[in-house]
């Protein structure tokens, strides 16, 4: 299938809208609890090949957004790579052992690090707000991404995703987002071009929204 790419409206007003819609995405995203964001061009962006069966991932641990993201029709490579610009953003995590295990700070914004749990969950949240940000500020087609598996946040309990049973939708249709590394995306390559520094693979999590 091949993917047209969405000119955007041709009017003076469009640049200074879309510098100024990506000022308020970020500070959308710190608001609600990232410790970093910045704004990404998405021109060399670069794609990982996944495999498609994922075989070392138990059916159980497997969700329609993880590990290969299951839009048979469409690809979302390609899809992505129509963008310009993108907001990115990252949480700080802490090891759950060094702390004792203690979760008393877990929702609180900025300062504070996460646990790896409580992050999957804040990233989630922040990349559905800043997403529906970008629709009513007129970036109608803005994509988002997670980190990590939608049903380890969502539907942890579950002994599978109710979506990968034929007929069966998803029980929660507007939270769950793609990951990041489902997408064949690199979180570290990222981060380097966002120009953060501690980019250690267990350093943080992030998410990220493709707005134009």
């Amino acid at each position: 299938m091949e993917i047209a790419r969405v000119i955007p409206r041709e009017d003076d007003n469009y640049e200074p809208r879309l510098k100024k819609a990506l000022e308020e995405l970020c500070e959308l995203a710190v608001t609600e609890g990232a410790h970093e964001c910045a704004v990404i061009e998405c021109e060399d962006l670069v794609f990982k090949d996944i495999p498609t069966d994922a075989p070392d991932v138990p059916v159980e641990e497997r969700s329609i957004f993880w590990p290969v993201p299951l839009f048979p029709k469409d690809s979302i490579k390609d899809a992505l790579r129509q963008y310009r610009w993108a907001v990115v953003f990252r949480l700080s995590i802490d090891d759950e052992e060094s702390r004792g295990g203690r979760r008393d700070y877990d929702d609180r914004p900025s300062g504070h690090r996460y646990s790896e749990n409580a992050a999957k969950e804040r990233i989630f949240k922040i990349a559905g707000l800043v997403e529906a940000a970008s629709f009513y500020k007129g970036f109608y087609l803005a994509i988002g991404l997670a980190a990590g598996n939608c049903k380890d946040v969502f539907c942890r309990t579950d002994k599978k995703c109710q979506a990968l049973t034929v007929g069966k939708p998803c029980r929660h249709p507007l939270r769950p987002r793609p990951s990041i590394k489902a997408c064949g995306l690199d979180p570290e390559s990222i981060a380097e071009k966002a120009g953060w520094k501690d980019i250690g693979e267990n350093a943080f999590l992030m998410g990220m929204v493709f707005i134009d």
